[in-house]
């Protein structure tokens, strides 16, 4: 890139005072700094000129292309001509409140506003904002849950209207529902979730037929059949968009008297739902598929952690019920023929372990482990993927409009690095000449990466390996046009299955049930909807984005106040990431992360995420080493290693 250069990229704010712009498809990220933001913020696409001088490439933004939505968390200052903002987390600017967008809030008071939107301006120093809402927490949350949720801008507790609002439409007449819909409570349906989960969306059910076929039933919770009445439930939910599920605590979408009660899935109680049935061949085939409104009774409550270890063969049977065990062993072996078929025809499956976090009554954190996917997870996996499929496939037979949930091929230069690093690491010659062919035939590439993974199945490198392929990936997101599922391995895919905690998913269940009731869409009702989904997609791929990275970092500090307790002690971990100012370490058990800062390495020769080469030893990408956990700072989340 010479002088002159324009780039397009997403800008990526450090609260250190600069920024990066970021783009998959170039080399580096250029540096801009602050006074070169020209109003932009963390996340908007934005155009920059570029120049290069002795630190590197640097920019400066002449464009915003398209501005990410942001709200951001802080406290209202009054002043005499206009309102301020002191934010929870740095920014690049001075946020002015002008009078009458303020929104009633008082001086002092802990306020979520969003940012007004902005053009390009040379040397901005200040961008304007409007107060759309309080910001209310519990007062007995903990001090890491107030400063992430600050930071992030993230609604917690509901107003007094809202919960009016929901307690208003929570009774149902079920009588009178049964006389609309199908009447199902006597089929054998069940919820098998974690053990902590209070908000029950599935519930699920199979039984052979004569002929050797399967009937699958997947039942939702119908959420808009309850909300679709109340303007102020509607734009609750949309304002959130997502549940928040944080280690200790969730943030729901709707209030709990609808989303731990009146529409969650619970055993023995009448529910509405809207039904999936599938008709299923020997192999896994799909023969036929519908939808309709129903009236269910869920048999059973059933957990992952007692399921899973049934299923596996490791402890007896936690329940009686001889019709949910005969049920639960056939929805296994069609799982299984299910996820086979999947795989073989590209789907990515990494298994990556979700973290594990235990605290006891004070708060305490008192254990941090991998939590693996156990068979009655792949169960449900399996029958929501069935489910969201039967569902677009659907609309899109009925030519409806479509929220797609897509996930984009990765570029050849990220798969290129991805290579480098595979290289570095010792992965056979044999799998990276199948990565280089598939790299330009996105249909061999899914089974090109699958390939590496398994290749280091239950090495000590596995979750190394398989977070390498993860970074190389874009990010599944929605969209108004049908993009595919690169990770999924198949076109024509959505999110129906969860609606108590994804907005999407209601949006989907609105025009699932314009097709239930035989409703036709005019060609001028058709564009109308196309266009809200079109304006509506990025917003909520980037509040999904934000509850995604606001999680992150509540685990970080989890895990930082886990590992203050392990001062001085000595860990084995894998060299992940090599940087100028440090080395990054993921340490095997506890599954923490941590930095070798460059005082350890100073003087030292680095290839920037390659390897580094010291007075004594050389290191790389991937290497397994010892290290010792020199230090904490449990505000940001930061773990500090040295090498033993």
């Amino acid at each position: 890139m010479g002088k002159g250069f324009r780039f397009r990229g997403r800008v990526s704010w450090n609260p250190k005072g600069f920024a990066f712009i970021v783009d998959s498809d170039s080399e580096s990220d250029i540096f801009v700094p602050r006074r070169d933001l020209s109003g932009a913020v963390d996340g908007d696409l934005v155009e920059v000129r570029t120049r290069r001088d002795k630190k590197g490439l640097r920019g400066k933004v002449t464009s915003i292309v398209r501005p990410r939505e942001q709200t951001i968390g802080g406290n209202y200052r009054r002043l005499e001509k206009w309102g301020m903002i002191l934010p929870f987390k740095p920014l690049p600017y001075n946020i002015i409140v002008p009078f009458g967008s303020e929104n009633k809030a008082k001086d002092g008071e802990a306020v979520i506003a969003k940012l007004d939107p902005v053009k390009a301006k040379p040397r901005s120093k200040s961008r304007t904002a409007m107060v759309i809402d309080r910001l209310r927490v519990p007062e007995n949350a903990s001090s890491d849950l107030v400063q992430v949720v600050s930071s992030y801008a993230l609604p917690w507790l509901f107003s007094k209207g809202v919960e009016k609002a929901a307690r208003e439409v929570s009774n149902i007449d079920y009588d009178k529902e049964v006389q609309s819909r199908r009447d199902i409570r006597r089929r054998v349906l069940f919820t098998i979730d974690g053990r902590d989960a209070k908000d029950f969306d599935d519930a699920v059910g199979i039984e052979k037929l004569a002929d050797g076929t399967y009937l699958l039933t997947v039942a939702i919770a119908d959420v808009t059949a309850v909300i679709d009445g109340s303007q102020e439930l509607d734009k609750e939910a949309f304002k959130r968009s997502f549940s928040v599920y944080f280690p200790e605590i969730a943030i729901p979408m709707l209030p709990g008297v609808l989303s731990n009660g009146e529409l969650s899935l619970k055993p023995g109680e009448d529910r509405l739902a809207v039904v999936v049935e599938i008709r299923l061949g020997k192999l896994g085939k799909v023969i036929e598929q519908t939808c309709y409104e129903a009236v269910i009774r869920s048999r059973a409550r059933l957990c992952y952690e007692d399921i899973g270890p049934y299923m596996e063969g490791k402890a007896p049977s936690p329940i009686d019920d001889p019709l949910i065990i005969d049920a639960l062993h056939t929805l296994n072996r069609v799982a299984n023929i299910l996820y086979r078929k999947r795989k073989s025809r590209g789907s990515l499956d990494f298994d990556l372990p979700e973290i594990g976090i235990e605290m006891n009554t004070e708060g305490t954190v008192t254990s941090i482990f991998k939590r693996e996917r156990d068979p009655s997870q792949k169960i449900i996996e399996e029958c929501m993927i069935l489910a969201n499929r039967a569902v677009c496939k659907i609309l899109v037979k009925h030519r409806m409009p479509v929220l797609y949930r897509v996930h984009e091929p990765p570029s050849e230069s990220d798969i290129a690095r991805l290579k480098e690093t595979l290289e570095v690491v010792g992965i056979d010659n044999h799998y990276l000449d199948k990565l280089k062919r598939a790299t330009k035939e996105v249909k061999t590439l899914n089974k090109a990466l699958q390939e590496i993974t398994d290749s280091v199945y239950n090495s000590e490198i596995e979750t190394f390996i398989n977070r390498q392929i993860l970074r190389s990936l874009k990010q599944a997101e929605y969209s108004s046009v049908d993009k595919g599922h690169f990770g999924l391995g198949f076109d024509k895919y959505l999110h129906f299955t969860s609606p108590i905690r994804r907005y999407p998913d209601i949006i989907i269940h609105r025009l699932l049930k314009k097709v239930i009731k035989g409703q036709g869409m005019a060609k001028k009702e058709f564009n109308r909807w196309q266009a809200y989904l079109k304006k509506i997609s990025p917003t909520i791929s980037e509040k999904e984005r934000l509850i995604q990275d606001a999680t992150m970092q509540i685990i970080r500090l989890r895990k930082t106040r886990y590992m203050e307790g392990h001062l001085g002690e000595r860990f084995k971990g894998v060299i992940s990431g090599i940087q100028p100012y440090g080395i990054f370490v993921d340490i095997l058990d506890p599954p923490v992360e941590g930095l070798i800062p460059e005082a350890e390495i100073a003087g030292a020769r680095i290839s920037v995420d390659r390897s580094v080469k010291l007075k004594e030893r050389s290191l790389k990408i991937g290497d397994l080493i010892d290290i010792l956990v020199a230090g904490v700072d449990s505000r940001q989340g930061y773990i500090d290693l040295s090498l033993e």
